[in-house]
């Protein structure tokens, strides 16, 4: 693609925040993208730089992105000059630059459509009352993505209508406040989420939990060994079809053991863990990777992690992060996936809907769609 022009503006995300946007003009195509922002951030993810100075270094260095370029080409000169600009910068122009040409990125993928896993009950890091940052609903038995969106909707009213007095509200993620302990809150969704087959997961966001020495909840303080057995004992009492971050970051040994014990019943993911950065990847301390764009900085850099994931044969999960806008750049990237992590309600339901106008979009070219299975 060659590109003409670059324009970048400042732009709110989901929680108020200042965040970039950025347009590309190539060739009467305009391609748009605005790059998200995490809560629980991993030490180990591209550097972010003030907005400010990002945008004032990268004006200084504009010219060097005018001209042809692939996409490959187009990122490896962002991240030539990341420590400068900042992943929020290469994030939104890589996402600019992919949308310019997604119609062609269509073409190449089949006609699978990833589960929509949703996050119902919130607390962490993402403000709520349990410890666990995320309860997750898997829909497998959905028979295609409407029915997967529409089944995570309605075990989320479900749970707020039967637990009205213990509803507080919503969190940054759209997801349920409830006044429930962590086991209270597990044990309510899997009756529920029972009743629609669908299968139920967590993010613990456990480097949030870590002091240096012990895993810190409410009413509990946990060796690195003792929290081993209670990611354990959850995974068996509460059926847990998925479980991200049980551990801290560099809790290495604590993932290895987990996912020895129990990766043909759960899959053990890795976000902090890996950072969405190949060299980081490794199957023998989980068996499935979250891949979140602006951890690594661009969309090539996404994709290699999707690509070697597989090769690894681990779970790549396409995720959104807390603080979103409405692009839709990862709804179309998570079609080389099998789950895509896209919370349920409020802002994030542009990344859903995306999912629906692209599964008809597939099948208007030609392919036949279909859900993925795990």
């Amino acid at each position: 693609m060659k590109i003409e022009c670059i324009s970048l503006r400042k732009i709110f995300n989901s929680r108020g925040e200042e965040t970039i946007e950025s347009t590309i003009f190539s060739n009467n195509k305009i391609g748009v993208g605005s790059a998200p922002s995490g809560a629980s951030v991993g030490t180990k993810e591209a550097k972010l730089v003030n907005l400010d100075k990002g945008l004032k270094n990268f004006n200084k260095i504009k010219n060097k992105f005018i001209g042809k370029f692939t996409q490959e080409e187009f990122d490896l000169l962002l991240m030539n000059h990341l420590e400068k600009i900042g992943s929020n910068l290469t994030t939104s122009l890589s996402f600019a630059f992919f949308n310019l040409n997604s119609d062609k990125f269509l073409h190449k993928v089949s006609g699978e459509i990833p589960i929509p896993m949703g996050n119902v009950i919130g607390g962490g890091a993402h403000h709520g009352k349990t410890d666990i940052q995320e309860i997750l609903l898997l829909p497998i038995k959905a028979k295609d993505i409407f029915e997967g969106i529409k089944t995570n909707f309605s075990i989320m009213d479900e749970l707020r209508d039967k637990y009205k007095t213990k509803f507080l509200g919503v969190n940054d993620e759209g997801a349920l406040v409830m006044n429930f302990s962590n086991e209270e809150a597990l044990g309510n969704v899997l009756e529920i989420a029972k009743k629609y087959k669908t299968k139920i997961g967590i993010d613990l966001a456990a480097s949030e939990l870590f002091n240096g020495e012990k895993y810190i909840y409410k009413n509990l303080k946990v060796s690195k060994e003792e929290q081993i057995d209670l990611m354990g004992q959850w995974i068996k009492d509460y059926k847990l079809y998925f479980i991200e971050d049980p551990f801290e970051e560099n809790d290495v040994s604590g993932f290895r053991e987990l996912t020895k014990r129990f990766k043909k019943k759960c899959l053990i993911c890795g976000d902090d863990l890996f950072a969405t950065q190949i060299t980081r990847l490794d199957n023998e301390l989980a068996n499935s990777c979250i891949v979140k764009p602006n951890q690594v900085g661009t969309v090539t850099g996404a994709l290699n992690c999707i690509n070697k994931s597989k090769e690894l044969k681990m779970v790549p999960v396409l995720s959104h992060r807390s603080g979103e806008t409405c692009d839709s750049t990862i709804s179309r990237l998570s079609l080389l996936t099998k789950i895509a992590k896209f919370g349920i309600s409020q802002i994030r339901i542009s990344k859903l809907n995306e999912l629906i106008r692209l599964r008809d979009l597939l099948k208007f070219s030609g392919k036949r769609t279909k859900m993925a299975k795990l």
